[in-house]
């Protein structure tokens, strides 16, 4: 592209400008397509390109006209990934049946105002805690001892030391004492057998 058109756009011809855009076109098509966001559509991406373009022409230096193609290019670009981080900032509408990425649905991490731990310990028989205990796998007592341990961070630590998402340590966690609390039932029953 001749270095007398970006000067004529600079200067505000718009013939000028609509040959640079036209230019470019491709580029903003390939570069919208390639962006997917829940709140734009791909003319609503074309249009920022559009505007990236209309702001960036001015901006030119004469001394650098040889660069302006590229200059654009990347306005164009700056442009569509700032309307991405906007709308990645914002977060998104989601059912609490819905699942995160490890198959946990959203239902299950929301957290109880009533401590069920100390509820479901409060009227067990130490020995038979013990044993539903000792029942557990080898994951599962770790799991629960860094729980017991510091039931404020103990998950947390063990899904650092151990590179586990922390969503899923909880989630296991949740599991092992539903599992204790089954066996506890299920051995309580027994003992009540004549």
């Amino acid at each position: 592209m001749n270095d007398n058109v970006f000067i004529q756009a600079k200067n505000g011809n718009k013939e000028a400008i609509e040959l640079i855009i036209k230019t470019v076109e491709p580029f903003i098509f390939k570069q919208c397509r390639r962006m997917r966001l829940r709140d734009q559509e791909f003319e609503d991406l074309c249009q920022i390109s559009y505007e990236a373009i209309m702001k960036g022409i001015p901006k030119l230096h004469e001394d650098h006209l040889d660069s302006a193609p590229s200059y654009l290019m990347k306005c164009i670009h700056n442009a569509i990934k700032y309307e991405a981080r906007k709308t990645l900032s914002r977060p998104q509408d989601t059912s609490l049946d819905a699942e995160d990425k490890d198959g946990i649905p959203h239902r299950e991490k929301l957290i109880a105002k009533d401590n069920t731990e100390s509820i479901f310990f409060r009227g067990e028989n130490s020995s038979k805690v013990k044993e539903a205990f000792m029942s557990l796998s080898k994951e599962e007592k770790t799991v629960l001892s860094y729980f017991i341990q510091d039931d404020y961070g103990g998950i947390k630590r063990y899904s650092e030391l151990y590179n586990i998402d922390y969503r899923k340590a909880r989630y296991m966690k949740d599991k092992t004492l539903k599992k204790m609390k089954n066996y506890l039932e299920n051995h309580n029953e027994d003992d009540f057998d004549f």
